[in-house]
């Protein structure tokens, strides 16, 4: 498993796309917090700012799922997809004798981190620099940092099932802009199924998935069963959607 996941880091690092989308998202993300602290560009009602930390409010961007999508999407299709010969078989040279459902998994786990330090980590180093810099160091305070820290750390598990799911979408479609297209597409539903009654069926099931939970995750008073349940819809959906992935993945044909 060692060797397959120092493989499939290999392969990421040497991925263009993924540097590309690396240093868009780094400047995107410096100037969304120049712009916003220094009132260039007003923004509210982010959770943050709700949170009474509003020169955060840049972040708010790359918690929104649609936005943080296209970031996810296209690295799936240009890194996942990219292991499929045009014919959608398996290149031979993916196996290497390994087992498919630990090829699999090393694959989600590196897609996974890639994903996770492009979408999480860069912003938040951002805004520590940028926010620090421009002499607001003070609003790291002992409680601030809490909720930051419990947020972000929900919010990453939630994450982590999203990239369960672009990964899922990779290998179905097999095809890097056919991978971009349906998770486009799954996103417009869900902003759909957020649109029903909470107690109707499909009320129901949004209110228990974690696009749900990428925007509860960040209320600033948060209960402690209420961190529970994020914690094992997150856990869950990783489970859920990884163990599916495996399943379709042992069933592509190699040749």
């Amino acid at each position: 498993m060692n060797n397959l996941l120092k493989v499939e880091w290999y392969k990421l690092q040497r991925n263009k796309s993924f540097w590309v989308i690396t240093l868009t998202v780094s400047a995107l993300s410096v100037l969304f917090h120049c712009l916003i602290i220094t009132e260039w560009w007003m923004m509210s009602g982010t959770p943050f700012d709700a949170a009474g930390l509003g020169e955060l409010n840049g972040l708010g961007v790359f918690t929104v799922p649609f936005i943080f999508n296209l970031i996810v999407a296209s690295l799936a299709g240009f890194f996942i997809s990219g292991e499929f010969s045009n014919n959608g078989i398996i290149r031979t040279q993916m196996m290497s004798g390994h087992n498919r459902s630990k090829i699999y998994l090393a694959k989600y786990l590196i897609f996974s981190f890639g994903s996770l330090m492009i979408t999480i980590l860069i912003p938040l180093i951002t805004a520590l620099i940028i926010v620090s810099a421009f002499g607001y160091a003070e609003i790291w305070s002992v409680e601030n940092l809490q909720f930051l820290s419990r947020a972000y750390s929900l919010f990453t598990i939630q994450f982590l099932g999203y990239t369960a799911i672009i990964m899922l979408l990779s290998i179905i479609t097999e095809e890097s802009g056919k991978t971009i297209l349906f998770s486009i597409l799954l996103n417009i539903v869900m902003i759909g199924m957020q649109q029903f009654p909470s107690e109707s069926i499909v009320g129901v099931i949004y209110n228990y998935s974690i696009f749900q939970q990428f925007s509860d995750v960040f209320t600033p008073m948060m209960l402690g069963r209420e961190q529970i349940k994020a914690i094992v819809i997150g856990l869950w959906t990783i489970f859920v959607i990884t163990v599916c992935g495996m399943f379709l993945f042992n069933r592509k044909e190699i040749k």
